[in-house]
């Protein structure tokens, strides 16, 4: 495989139609009492979209779907919540060139397909989430479909120091184009066909700093403390 970039110009109106799309699913949701807040994570925050040359999968979005901690150590009850988030979206869909939201593993994915040629022209993998207020800083709960109808909440760690890691890789000559090369090989070598664009991102930004690294702590750049 072999990807390339999207070019703004191609991926800003899609963005742009994604986030109406989700903001008529939070109007659905609100009228039943449910909240959320949606935040664009991995490379596409960073204006890095890509695609295999020729490939058939397009290119796409991640998105968290964040909600308000239940409180009192409860949780939510994962199979109506991610039932009435599937109703939500495939209102907020209707009228639109996407096809019915997806209950994949970890997300509910929605794509625009090119059935005349089989392939994806582009998609979005939306993560249901929330931060709880008794766990330990970074943690938060992702909804997993299990399968076979069982649905729960599980625990996943963010990626620490990613963003003071970024800070300092923008400050080193040639930092981001190192980021953007970096996450282009990262991506063409990967041989797992579930682990998504926002990992890979993780991943190639961690990879060049650690290619860094040895030069900040030289003195030639100041090193942000994470902590």
């Amino acid at each position: 495989m072999e990807y390339e970039c999207v070019s703004k110009k191609e991926y800003r109106p899609v963005r742009e139609g994604l986030e109406q799309i989700i903001h008529r699913a939070q109007d659905q949701l609100r009228n039943l009492g449910m909240t959320f807040q949606p935040r664009l994570i991995g490379s596409g925050s960073k204006h890095l979209i890509t695609r295999e040359k020729g490939g058939n999968r397009g290119f796409d979005f991640d998105y968290n779907l964040i909600l308000r901690d239940p409180g009192d150590d409860r949780d939510y009850n994962a199979k109506v919540l991610k039932d009435e988030f599937m109703k939500a979206f495939e209102i907020a869909l209707h009228g639109t060139k996407y096809t019915p939201p997806e209950d994949s593993t970890s997300v509910l994915t929605i794509k625009v397909v090119d059935t005349a040629n089989s392939r994806i022209i582009h998609s979005c993998d939306l993560a249901i989430i929330y931060y709880p207020e008794s766990g330990n800083d970074g943690e938060y709960k992702y909804l997993r479909n299990w399968k076979n109808g069982i649905y729960s909440f599980v625990t996943r760690t963010e990626s620490r120091g990613n963003k003071w890691k970024l800070d300092d890789i923008k400050n080193y000559p040639g930092g981001w184009n190192m980021v953007r090369d970096e996450y282009l090989k990262v991506k063409n070598n990967n041989r797992d066909p579930d682990k998504r664009s926002h990992v890979l991102y993780l991943e190639a930004v961690n990879n060049v700093y650690n290619q860094i690294k040895p030069e900040y702590f030289g003195g030639l750049i100041t090193v942000h403390n994470p902590y």
